[in-house]
């Protein structure tokens, strides 16, 4: 008998028995628990519900509703439950722990911590507190209380692979540019240690992590250390290396090439913005055939909608490792494009699977991935240094235009004015509207001079996801931009709309080095804001010199540090020479949005490209 046969029989039994103990709220739990192994979420709710009623004085089935409704996004509802279970049994270490996790998904770190603190202390011996707590402090920024939460982890039986966690963290805002290099030092020594003595990884995505995110924003050349990693994680879990089988047989050229791209962010996201434009073009053809895969359910928005009608087929890939896989074999890709790889642990594991004949990433996160099963890296030719093929464990595609032809956004609609922000009127507005992990201890200098040369002058950034992190920033200041420091204005982070009213309330706008912005130069410039840039030395840092190679105006693009702090000056105080400018930008922008060539470059390859073997 197959275990749904089974629970099938224990579900009508348990009705049975319920029908003739209906005050019975332990098999009414039981049944609970059965509906819910069935994926009957609704009936299991009803049943949690019930013996809740019959037994008030129980925490477990407020527990079970908790998680039910966790389980179906129902977020707050869940939390009222958890809390309900707490106030019946305070020691309920199950209900802490849930409580705690729906605290850290809405980034409420320190309520998170006190309820994974309350749950390990009533289970002493129980791994998965430590582990979610380490979680968050490394989120948050603390590294060296995550590294300590990581190693109680591992004490209390956490998987071996979360050696990895501890051993590989990096920190999210620096304190100094010696802070950065030791980090990076360490780093490298500790996965050459790793290396040696590789752990074993079952899970990898849960246990381990997967691409070390912050790694990029140091500003250095990754490859060898992506390679060294994606090398670590298929030593320490074998079962990465797997090939689909439509990938083993010959290549015959496809009458309909079916393209499948895999992100978690479809929707209103900087990858869902870099990825509209190309997909509507894709879809105008009959011989392209457009998968979208989402590794997580994602929230429902116009942008959403409109990649969603581009498509032939949708899907949401289910959990683990080998079911994804499995999900998209069976669609039998051609190509696989991946927009984005290292922002999401489910696609950088995905990644290491042969499940196309030919596999791609682009630079929604613009480092190389490293991993051998990728084939090619699509990139921005005018965005990209000489030598940038040696950045690149994938072979690298360079495409003429600007990706991917970005549509002109819109002004919002009513303006509003600095006051509606608590800017001053008569100051010189610096918009630097960066995340705040891109604020590397290397533009404190010229931030400083920027507000030593304009007594007017103030400095405007967002709050992080996360309030530590404009803590630690603010005690950087306080240090490196010391006598000037009190010029400098924290906002609280904006929606979409308001972001954009605020980049066309700024008088300059400030990109980020030696990592850049993308989405933020387009957006500045389409509502009159010159962005001033120091191009770096890999991709990551070039965007916004592309943009302005393409609009024929590099009066904003600085050549050093000092240049930069000079040419935000300029532009904040000599209105004339603003005035030239932003006149100049403004006759040009037609040739920066909706650039056809490289959405024609990018079809081109990806209608063309055939196995390399």
């Amino acid at each position: 008998m197959s275990q749904s046969e089974n629970l099938e029989g224990a579900r009508l039994r348990l009705v049975a028995e319920c029908d003739q103990a209906p005050d019975d709220g332990r098999r009414r739990l039981e049944l609970g628990q059965v509906c819910h192994r069935m994926a009957r979420p609704g009936e299991a709710l009803l049943h949690f519900a019930d013996a809740a009623t019959t037994d008030p004085d129980w925490e477990a089935p407020r527990y079970y509703l908790g998680l039910i409704l966790a389980e179906m996004g129902r977020t707050e509802a869940a939390a009222v439950a958890y809390r309900a279970a707490l106030a019946v049994n305070p020691d309920h270490a199950e209900s802490h722990f849930g409580l705690g996790r729906l605290l850290a998904r809405a980034r409420e770190a320190e309520a998170a911590i006190s309820h994974f603190d309350a749950a390990a202390a009533a289970r002493p011996d129980w791994h998965r507190p430590h582990l979610e707590k380490a979680d968050v402090l490394a989120a948050s920024g603390d590294v060296a209380g995550a590294r300590e939460a990581y190693a109680m982890a591992l004490r209390t039986g956490a998987p071996d692979g979360v050696r990895l966690r501890r051993d590989l963290l990096l920190p999210v805002i620096a304190d100094s540019a010696e802070d950065y290099a030791a980090a990076r030092r360490q780093y490298e020594t500790v996965l050459d240690d790793l290396t040696a003595d590789a752990p074993v990884l079952d899970h990898p995505a849960r246990d381990g992590g997967g691409s070390r995110f912050y790694l990029a924003y140091h500003g250095a050349n990754d490859r060898h250390l992506q390679e060294q990693l994606a090398a670590l994680y298929r030593t320490g879990c074998p079962a990465l290396d797997w090939t689909a089988p439509h990938c083993r047989e010959p290549w015959r050229k496809p009458a309909v090439r079916r393209v499948g791209f895999v992100s978690r962010f479809f929707y209103d996201h900087s990858i869902g913005r870099l990825m509209h434009r190309l997909l509507a073009h894709l879809a105008r053809r009959d011989d392209c055939e457009i998968l979208l895969f989402d590794t997580a359910p994602a929230p429902d928005d116009p942008l959403r909608a409109e990649l969603l009608s581009y498509a032939d087929h949708v899907e949401c890939l289910e959990p683990g490792l080998q079911p994804p896989r499995e999900q998209i074999a069976r669609h039998q890709p051609d190509i696989l494009l991946y927009p984005d790889i290292g922002m999401d642990y489910v696609t950088y594991f995905l990644a290491f699977a042969r499940l196309a004949p030919v596999q791609c990433v682009t630079w929604g996160h613009p480092v190389t991935s490293g991993i051998p099963t990728i084939d090619y890296f699509l990139s921005c030719d005018s965005a990209e240094p000489p030598d940038a093929a040696a950045h690149y464990s994938e072979r690298l595609v360079r495409l003429g235009g600007l990706p991917f032809s970005y549509a002109r956004p819109e002004a919002p609609g009513p303006a509003k004015a600095r006051a509606d922000f608590d800017l001053p009127e008569n100051e010189t507005v610096y918009l630097l509207g960066q995340n705040l992990f891109k604020i590397h201890p290397d533009m404190d200098a010229a931030l400083r001079r920027i507000l030593e040369r304009d007594p007017a002058g103030r400095l405007v950034l967002l709050e992080g996801h996360y309030p530590e992190w404009g803590q630690r920033l603010r005690a950087r200041f306080a240090r490196s931009l010391a006598g000037v420091d009190d010029r400098i204005i924290f906002l609280p982070r904006q929606d979409h709309d308001d972001y954009m009213r605020l980049l066309a309330l700024a008088d300059v706008c400030l990109d980020s080095f030696p990592f850049g912005g993308g989405n933020t130069t387009y957006q500045a410039l389409a509502m009159g804001t010159p962005v001033v840039t120091l191009p770096g030395d890999y991709l990551r840092g070039r965007l916004s010199l592309a943009i302005y190679c393409h609009l024929r105006v590099l009066e904003c693009a600085a050549a050093t540090a000092e240049d930069y702090a000079d040419i935000a000056v300029r532009l904040g105080t000599d209105s004339a020479w603003r005035s030239r400018v932003t006149t100049q930008i403004d006759k040009n922008l037609h040739r920066i949005f909706d650039d056809p060539v490289f959405l024609e470059e990018a079809e081109r390859f990806l209608m063309s490209v055939i196995p390399a073997n």
